[in-house]
């Protein structure tokens, strides 16, 4: 690393003239300024008199404005090819400068020889920055005596926090490694080595030492003569438009924030914004009226792949009137190529919000769809969302809707339909989504759930042959099928191979009305994984909310002819008895969830483990 770049700035203004035309690539939805005035309009622009092709004459681009990125940890087990596409697209959207908010390097071992290794490491990949990169400590970096010498060493100071002034805009770059946090406790020293060593019984085991690490590396320190410097600083600059904040680990999320409280007191009478690192999970907050941020990841290990675990920059524009933030994910921006920058597969992109866990994605057309994720773990895990979908059958979708689907970058739809209901209604797919028929019931081609709404054309029929509690006993019947029927063996052994292979997904699978042969499967995968019996019982009977409702014209002529309610209501809606049924049937064939896969549908335990890691986030790291 090229020393004089990365040198914090101290007590000067630095006002490098680092705009460049590829900043305004990304003006209609980067850029955020105040408008000119009519004089300067007049001076910088000139157009046509005799036409007027746009949408008025006050461009954004107030000489005081700027934009800067800020990027995550790469650490605790870093992911190879991250940093360097983050690189590829800070070179692409050009900002003034960069923060990084610490955990460089791995650190944490006492040879000056590995540290020096590490950096250089690091410093072959950060030299291609075009702008100049500011940072703070984080615990990888100076948690150790050697490591905090070579920090001293690199950055020509002997303390690590700093301050510099840009167009008016103060920024404190705030160590919460003052002083750093030294060995943890031998108990907990020992169990890191334990899983390092691959010596832990589970995964369980093992995350559950990484959070009680986490834990203690998160934990503030800022020292007195930091207090003090800052104190300083801010009376020397009481008139600035704005202060920003860097620091690694989030002060105000601890129990115990330190000195870190009266800082923000030294702040309490100016606007300011608080960035910082560490968690490897995005989080925003208020707090005194300001913004407070934790960056999520550029590289760093991962700890699981939902709301929040995403691989990005925060992109700032400085306006007069505040900061305004934005976050761009990794793969999320294209080169003039058309191409994601470096090795995209290793980038997390799927940070899906999800307004409530197990709700339909309100697609008109297709409205028992849903995202798996969201859902938590009995060991407190979180299912990743935006990699499988539960949907009923795709067909005669709407132009909006379709792009609404085409929006979840689904690579495949598994089809779990008979060759009659897919003839019925033929798939209708996004461009570029493979197509994959998976016949649950091949060798049960008369089987109820496929069959059955044939009889809602015939009310009095409907009620002589279904009545009595036969629809319930029908549906029971397939469901203890879906458990034991070969062809429902295989096919279901296909889905959730290809569900556990990271490049086929996100995917989605259905069947007629999303309810059955997609029911049975949305159960096994989640009680698999570690939900609740419960839960994975309240998601099942979700499909009761959207798909009775959009049936529901059938179900009132049904009752006109004559027929029962109560049995289009027990055939195109679902019953805990259906799945239940289901369950029994595994429990008395195989014993368990697990002995299920592995016996009944030949998915060993290395596959049921690459389920799990890849739902419930298996790259678990020291943070």
């Amino acid at each position: 690393m090229n020393h004089k770049t990365m040198r914090p700035a101290t007590e000067c203004a630095f006002i490098p003239d680092y705009k460049k035309l590829g900043a305004f690539v990304l003006l209609a939805f980067l850029i955020v300024g105040c408008a000119m005035n009519t004089s300067q309009v007049k001076e910088d622009f000139h157009g046509d008199e005799g036409a007027r092709p746009y949408t008025h004459l006050n461009f954004q681009n107030n000489p005081d404005n700027f934009q800067f990125a800020v990027v995550g940890d790469r650490t605790g087990g870093h992911r190879p090819g991250v940093l360097t596409a983050a690189v590829d697209l800070l070179n692409l959207i050009q900002p003034e400068f960069v923060v990084n908010v610490g955990d460089l390097i791995e650190g944490y071992v006492e040879d000056e020889s590995v540290l020096k290794s590490q950096w250089a490491e690091a410093d072959g990949k950060l030299k291609r920055v075009d702008m100049p990169l500011f940072f703070v400590p984080g615990n990888h970096d100076v948690n150790l005596d050697p490591s905090e010498k070579v920090w001293f060493e690199r950055v020509g100071a002997n303390r690590s926090y700093s301050h510099f002034i840009y167009k008016d805009v103060l920024f404190l770059l705030i160590s919460t490694e003052d002083p750093p946090k030294r060995d943890p406790s031998e108990d907990l020293a020992d169990k890191y080595e334990r899983v390092k060593a691959g010596k832990v019984s589970s995964h369980e085991e093992s995350k559950a030492i990484i959070m009680e690490l986490e834990a203690w590396a998160g934990q503030v320190s800022i020292s007195d003569a930091q207090v003090e410097y800052f104190k300083k600083v801010l009376a020397a600059n009481p008139k600035v438009r704005w202060t920003i904040g860097f620091m690694h680990s989030p002060a105000w999320v601890q129990e115990d924030p330190g000195n870190f409280v009266k800082i923000e007191s030294l702040l309490a009478d100016r606007p300011y914004t608080m960035f910082a690192g560490h968690t490897h999970t995005y989080n925003y907050t208020r707090r005194n009226g300001r913004d407070y941020i934790t960056m999520a990841m550029t590289g760093a290990a991962l700890p699981g792949n939902t709301i929040g675990h995403m691989d990005h920059v925060a992109w700032v524009s400085m306006t007069d009137n505040g900061p305004v933030i934005s976050n761009l994910l990794l793969n999320g921006i294209v080169d003039k190529r058309g191409a994601v920058p470096t090795l995209q597969d290793f980038l997390v992109y799927r940070p899906r919000q999800i307004t409530q866990t197990g709700q339909s994605l309100s697609i008109t057309s297709v409205p028992n769809l849903r995202d798996l994720g969201g859902y938590q773990t009995s060991d407190g895990g979180t299912i990743a969302a935006g990699l499988a979908y539960r949907s009923n059958q795709l067909s005669k979708i709407s132009p909006e809707d379709m792009e609404k689907l085409a929006a979840l970058k689904l690579r495949n739809a598994f089809d779990l339909r008979t060759e009659v209901e897919r003839k019925k209604r033929p798939e209708e797919l996004p461009p570029g989504v493979n197509y994959v028929v998976l016949d649950v019931l091949a060798d049960s081609p008369q089987a109820g759930p496929a069959q059955l709404e044939i009889l809602m054309q015939d009310p009095v029929k409907a009620n002589a042959e279904l009545g009595g509690g036969k629809v319930q006993a029908g549906f029971q019947a397939s469901y203890r099928e879906f458990v034991s029927l070969p062809s429902a063996q295989r096919e279901f052994r296909n889905l959730f191979l290809a569900l556990g292979d990271k490049e086929q997904v996100p995917a989605l699978f259905h069947c007629t009305t999303g309810k059955d042969r997609t029911g049975w499967a949305a159960a096994a995968l989640l009680t698999l994984l570690g939900v609740p019996e419960d839960v994975v019982m309240k998601d099942y009977l979700r499909s009761n909310d959207y798909i009775l409702p959009a049936y529901q014209d059938s179900i009132d002529a049904f009752v006109t002819g004559g027929g029962d309610p109560e049995i289009p209501r027990a055939i195109l809606g679902v019953k805990k008895e259906y799945l239940e049924a289901a369950f029994e049937e595994m429990q008395t064939k195989y014993g368990s969830i697990e002995n299920y896969f592995s016996e009944g549908l030949g998915i060993d335990t290395a596959q049921q483990q690459a389920l799990r890691d890849l739902y419930l986030g298996g790259n678990s790291g020291n943070h």
